[in-house]
């Protein structure tokens, strides 16, 4: 637990060192410019348009200038067009010189223009210089990364501004929600733009690996399915993050727009019936809310019914939206069954409701960032991935609370097994597995050991006499003089019935004799008192010594017979 705890506190350390080491060089050039607010925008309806057409539309001021800054339009079927008019002034200072041919001189700037949405079917970037098309170049996951004109995960050109103004034309078009932040800076800003999102998601992918495979040893060692299901449920996570962020398409299925377009509302199912199958069983639905558990399969079953709707509509569009829709109301049944499960005393329920609380409050920011309905940031946007993070480390410390809690009971459980129930002294089944270790220990230093074997005289009658319980109270009574005279070093047992076994480690038979006749001494001297009755209580002791490399099963034998002696000898005596 305080591993993990550490672990938790140095990633977050780790996230903010990195954040403040990258901010002096981001801020000392600006950083890349969010330029939405300059873009002038256009819906295009009906008959397609043309970047031309677009062009003469701007140029007769018949477009809408997105003062607002406005990213996000949610699922639309119709093209976005953007027009963005960029002064090489305005973005840095014009180089004069062409370093590459020093024949030429002439003021240009060299641009990185970014959209910081990995998730777009078509853009098209048109560049035009004094009202006529010189480049134009296609980008977004209908393109295959060997294709694009920049290597880079996110969809971006580079571009050589030469004339005091350039008019650059987008055109957006997707099947998944229309979120497109446009970013225009100097190459070497968007490097740092680059570097810093790989420290985010460095130190985001390293902490989940890690906590998925701290839970798969867990598992593999406790064999408990709730850690199994919570790490399928970070693993679907893991892989949806993966897939929309643009990594999977970078790094791994680069050749495949298929797998790039259809893997994002597969992934995002599986984490869906992962969220829904770790809550049943990671909360004790079964004893709170025994239908719903027993009904679990129709709810898996729903969510089946839903896969074959969405592969059968063929529709991405239809397939983000319905499991958005599902997403939130899943997120409201978790915390529904969550605070149900509090209420019913679940001491889980304490950290699954503020992890569930993290997921769904980042999940919500990213959603209305993505449908346009709160300013969009890229921490908005980000929003899933803060979130889910903090709910999967609150998970993971619940777990960890949860394997300490089965730990302590096992521990509990295995000393109430070698304690006896009515002196919480140790039983005769505790007396190998605690005797012979020290037993053995003493043989290498040749040590003496002393056993002492107590019987109470006379038991028979006083239960005979006041009955059982008062016996009971009786063996209770001696139990706590004899563990009162003991060393912290010594042994205590309930042997059987109203006998008693100390062991004495290191203890001559000299130290043992005086022991035991300072307890035989105590025990009679304070009778039992209960009420009216007042009964003397005295017992017999057997006392044994030896060195401890001879047999242990001797030395006891040798304490029995002493202690047979000092019964037929009369009783309330020491015997050696």
């Amino acid at each position: 637990m305080r591993a993990f705890l550490f672990f938790a506190g140095f990633v977050v350390f780790s996230i903010l060192l990195c954040k403040l080491a990258h901010a002096k060089s981001i801020d000392r050039s600006g950083g890349m410019q969010l330029v939405n607010d300059k873009l002038w925008m256009l819906q295009e309806s009906g008959s397609a348009l043309t970047a031309e057409e677009v062009m003469a539309k701007y140029e007769g001021r018949l477009l809408t200038k997105n003062t607002v800054g406005q990213v996000s339009y949610g699922f639309t079927n119709n093209t976005i067009w953007g027009v963005l008019p960029v002064d090489i002034n305005t973005y840095g200072e014009p180089v004069t010189s062409d370093p590459h041919n020093l024949s030429e001189s002439f003021p240009f700037l060299p641009l990185v223009i970014e959209i910081d949405n990995a998730w777009l079917d078509d853009i098209d970037v048109y560049f035009f210089e004094n009202g006529e098309r010189k480049h134009h170049v296609t980008l977004g996951d209908n393109q295959i990364h060997s294709a694009r004109a920049e290597r880079a995960r996110m969809p971006s050109v580079f571009y050589r501004f030469t004339q005091q103004q350039t008019i650059v034309v987008f055109r957006f078009s997707s099947q998944d929600p229309m979120t497109i932040p446009v970013y225009l800076g100097q190459p070497v800003i968007a490097n740092d733009k680059s570097t810093e999102n790989a420290y985010f998601y460095g130190a985001l992918y390293g902490s989940l690996v890690i906590l998925l495979v701290y839970n798969l040893v867990l598992y593999s060692y406790l064999k408990e399915r709730r850690y199994l299901l919570y790490s399928l449920y970070l693993l679907s996570f893991l892989a949806f993050n993966f897939t929309y962020t643009g990594h999977g398409f970078w790094w791994v299925w680069s050749d495949s727009v298929f797998l790039q377009q259809w893997l994002m509302p597969t992934l995002m199912f599986f984490y869906l019936f992962s969220a829904v199958r770790f809550t049943i069983e990671f909360l004790n639905t079964q004893l709170y809310l025994p239908k719903l558990y027993r009904n679990r399969k129709y709810i898996y079953g729903g969510l089946g019914a839903l896969a074959v709707l969405i592969i059968l509509v063929g529709s991405r569009s239809f397939a983000v939206m319905s499991q958005l829709v599902v997403l939130t109301t899943i997120s409201l049944w978790m915390l529904a069954i969550g605070i149900f499960a509090y209420r019913n005393g679940d001491t889980l329920a304490k950290f699954f409701l503020p992890a569930v609380l993290c997921g769904t409050g980042g999940a919500t920011v990213s959603s209305l960032a993505t449908w346009g309905l709160v300013s969009y940031s890229k921490w908005a946007f980000r929003g899933i991935e803060i979130g889910m993070v903090l709910e999967m480390s609150l998970l993971s410390i619940s777990l960890a609370f949860n394997y300490k809690q089965v730990q302590q009971a096992r521990l509990s459980a295995e000393r109430d097994a070698r304690l006896d129930p009515l002196t919480s002294l140790y039983n005769r089944r505790a007396f190998e597995d605690l005797v012979y270790p020290i037993w053995e220990l003493g043989k290498r230093s040749n040590k003496h050991m002393s056993v002492l074997l107590i019987d109470l005289d006379w038991f028979k009658r006083i239960n005979d006499k006041f009955g059982h319980d008062m016996g009971d109270k009786v063996l209770q009574n001696v139990a706590k003089e004899i563990k009162g005279q003991v060393r912290g070093s010594d042994i205590t047992f309930r042997w059987g019935g109203e006998e008693f076994l100390v062991l004495f480690p290191h203890a001559t038979l000299t130290q043992a004799v005086k022991l035991a006749e300072t307890m035989r001494r105590l025990i009679e001297e304070r009778p039992f008192v209960a009420g009216d009755i007042n009964h003397p209580i005295t017992a017999s002791f057997g006392v044994a010594t030896a060195l401890t490399d001879t047999n242990l099963h001797a030395s006891l034998k040798q304490a029995d017979d002493n202690l047979y002696k000092a019964k037929n000898a009369g009783r309330n005596r020491v015997m050696e």
